[in-house]
């Protein structure tokens, strides 16, 4: 046996702590990793306990995990939640010269860090709070309107509330209403003056519980009716709720509203569009698919494109941190920046359709509108209401036929349903995910596929170059009979020299530094999955492949059966070599660990998704990488062609099955998932998988299965904060368990209680 390469080595036991043990995260004793009894994967580190006590009393708090959304703030005065509203109803590119011309009073000093390359970026304009600005210096932005009136709502309606200590004379009773009114005014005014927001409920279906509650209010006055102190109160905490719903949800939603204006400024800038033989300089809008461009360095690409000439460094996406080398053949994504190189790219994505715009700033896509999640809570909000609204005033006129109390049931039970909180916080968790997983370059395709993404209950990974690194080395070389290691090699290069996969270019490799000259075999023929038969030089058949084909051909491998066994135990794949029907030799073949494979299957099963091992190995040679890997459930000897039907075998059992792999490698497994999680494909002008990465790295590809999960998690837990709280105080006032003003006041203390969890979970 001669060995040629050591194989590459799975990753090294941590070396902290005593015989290379490491502290357990809660009692500090010393645990080894190999041999944990619990491993968790929080934020960038693995964490080690000693027993299952240590790890429940661990502080499991799953904002510890997610990559939150960058808070980045300008440093003078921009809002840009007041800038975003001339840019999102861009569906023409007329009004982004209004936003420029707009953001120019602001500045050009203020506004010069929109306009340089995502790696001009620095620290310095990372902030802790981006809800607050800085001091005006020199002509700052326009006057939040909005914000204003919203605050005039809560004012009035606080006061008209205060003054009920003022007892329940006429006088106080009218000054009383007047401010109700002013204050139900104020929230007309804020719907029509301020900026219409997508993302909120119908305007109509909002102001109905106010305007309805000082209708109510007037009429019980106009009437000299005793319930008239109780229904101007109502009528003061309806407007008082919406507008403080309002004012939360509004500030929950401003940091998104700023990094969705940054990414639409960074991609919104100049390009070199190629005009037969000359460069003609143009805006990136202005680029469509099939033209091609020229970028060079200290360039952003300005639209998802494809290299046709030249290699460039980059950083890979928009505000990415690191860098990557792309060259012909390879996509670039909108946003990247060129550090060195000049390239010729032909556009495949430009406009809305880019990637980092698609689900964030084009009207039509965005995932915070059309997200079913995200729809639940504005259709809730309006159609729900009315509902609420009816059956408690039915309820209620069944106990008492006073029409005032009635329609005050009537007012209150529709605002515990029509509230900003619930009509926008499914929207925000969606919104928030998205900007996320474009933190690490993670593009889901369309709203819908985020969705799907969060239902995901197994995550089938194609071994290799997914969780292996795709590029095996010849581990041992072994001769049986007359033969040598030599020879054994000579032969097998011979018939794999006409072959472009992984396992053809190692045994190339192999014989090239070894000095050893491939075999002049003849007639090779490519036997998918399997190997390879052919021709030797000295015109014997030859057969090189793995067991099955060795089968197929009717050769013995009882000689070597045990030595096999012993190979594939180690996580090594064997190909057998034999010559004139006789087995002659085998190689053993080991590919090493992707960096980050075990951090992607933690991050699976944190969420509570199956890994599954899909790979065409032999079985012990995938039961030790399944070892390594914490993955139980493996799938061996499964021939490329026949991974398509394998996925489905497994959808069939009821599993929403998500496939991550390579294209056009893995296409047939891609194509047969539910869920399709495609490494480097971001930006190609073909990509269709439901998510779309610009980096290989297989912890992204966990990453987007886990931050849809949360979304989908979170986004329900704040639907039910929000709705539970509304529905219990509608069945409250109309059952008469309680006075009509504690529906609002519990719909609230929903929203609070949403509005804090978002909050956590991003700080």
């Amino acid at each position: 046996m001669g060995e040629l390469r050591a194989a590459t080595p799975l990753p090294a036991r941590p070396s902290q702590g005593p015989a290379g043990t490491v502290p357990c995260s809660t009692c500090g004793n010393p645990v080894d990793p190999l041999r944990a009894a619990r491993v968790a994967y929080f934020g960038t580190r693995f964490r080690y306990f000693c027993s299952s006590p240590c790890r429940e009393a661990f502080a499991v708090d799953p904002r510890l995990t997610p990559l939150p959304i960058p808070r980045h703030r300008t440093p003078g005065v921009l809002d840009p939640s007041a800038v975003l509203a001339i840019r999102q109803d861009a569906d023409g590119f007329e009004q982004r010269k209004h936003a420029a011309e707009a953001l120019a009073d602001v500045g050009a000093d203020e506004l010069s860090h929109l306009d340089s390359p995502p790696a001009a970026i620095g620290p310095a304009e990372l902030e802790d709070d981006p809800g607050t600005s800085a001091p005006v210096t020199g002509g700052g932005p326009p006057p939040d309107v909005g914000g204003l009136l919203l605050a005039l709502a809560m004012l009035g309606g606080g006061l008209a509330v205060a003054l009920t200590l003022a007892g329940d004379t006429g006088v106080a009773l009218h000054a009383r209403a007047l401010l109700a009114g002013v204050a139900a005014g104020a929230l007309v005014f804020e719907r029509v003056l301020g900026r219409p927001d997508p993302t909120l409920a119908s305007p109509l279906a909002l102001l109905a519980a106010p305007i309805g509650g000082v209708i109510v209010a007037s009429a019980a006055i106009l009437h000299a009716r005793p319930e008239a102190p109780a229904a101007v109160t109502l009528a003061a905490v309806v407007v008082v709720t919406l507008a403080a719903g309002m004012w939360l949800m509004r500030h929950a939603r401003r940091p998104q509203e700023a990094e969705r204006l940054r990414i639409a400024t960074a991609l919104d800038g100049n390009a070199h569009r190629v005009v037969s033989d000359s460069i003609v300089p143009t805006l990136a809008r202005e680029l469509r698919p099939g033209e091609e461009i020229v970028v060079g360095p200290g360039e952003v690409v300005p639209v998802d494109a494809t290299v046709v000439a030249g290699s460039v460094e980059v950083t890979p996406w928009y505000r990415a941190r690191g860098a990557a080398l792309r060259g012909e053949g390879e996509s670039l994504v909108a946003g990247a920046c060129v550090k060195e190189g000049r390239v010729r790219a032909v556009v495949g994505w430009a406009g809305h359709d880019r990637a980092w715009l698609r689900l964030t700033n084009d009207p039509r896509r965005r995932a915070d509108l059309i997200a079913p999640l995200a729809r639940f809570g504005r259709l809730a909000a309006e159609r729900g209401a009315p509902l609420a609204a009816l059956l408690a005033s039915l309820a209620a006129f069944a106990g008492t036929p006073n029409l005032i109390e009635v329609a005050m049931v009537a007012v209150g039970a529709y605002a515990a349903l029509a509230n900003a909180g619930l009509a926008q916080i499914g929207s925000l968790h969606v919104g928030r995910s998205v900007l996320a997983a474009l933190q690490r370059g993670v593009v889901f395709r369309t709203a819908d596929a985020l969705d799907q993404t969060g239902k995901v209950s197994t995550t089938v990974f194609c071994a290799r170059g997914t969780l292996l690194l795709g590029e095996p080395e010849i581990a041992s070389i072994e001769a049986f009979g007359d033969h040598d290691a030599e020879m054994v090699l000579a032969l097998v290069a011979g018939a794999e020299s006409g072959a472009v996969h992984p396992v053809a270019a190692a045994v190339v490799r192999a014989a090239r530094g070894r000095g050893v000259r491939p075999d002049g075999v003849r007639s090779p023929t490519l036997q998918p999955g399997l190997g390879v038969t052919a021709i030797a030089s000295n015109g014997q058949p030859l057969v090189v492949g793995n067991r099955a084909l060795m089968l197929r051909e009717h050769i013995s491998v009882a000689r070597a059966e045990s030595r096999i066994n012993e190979l594939e135990a180690l996580g090594r794949s064997v190909m057998l070599v034999a010559l004139a029907g006789r087995l002659a030799g085998l190689l053993g073949l080991q590919d090493g660990l992707r960096s980050g494979a075990r951090a992607a299957v933690q991050h699976l099963l944190d969420v509570g998704v199956e890994p599954v091992l899909l790979s065409g190995d032999a079985r012990e040679t995938c039961e030790a990488l399944g070892r390594a890997l914490d993955v139980e459930h493996i799938r061996p000897e499964v021939l490329p062609q026949e991974r398509g039907d394998e996925v489905k075998r497994l959808a069939d059992g009821g599993a929403v099955i998500a496939v991550v792999g390579r294209s056009p490698i893995d296409d047939a497994a891609l194509a047969a998932g539910q869920v399709s999680v495609a490494l480097g494909a971001a930006g190609s002008s073909a990509a269709e998988w439901s998510v779309q990465l610009t980096n290989d790295d297989v912890r992204d590809a966990a990453l987007a299965i886990r931050l849809a999960h949360e979304c989908r998690q979170e986004a329900r837990l704040g639907l039910v904060l929000t709705m539970a709280a509304g529905i219990v105080g509608a069945l409250a006032v109309g059952f008469d368990l309680a006075p009509p003003l504690t529906a609002p006041l519990l719909a609230l203390a929903g929203t609070l209680a949403a509005y804090w969890r978002l909050r956590s979970i991003e700080t």
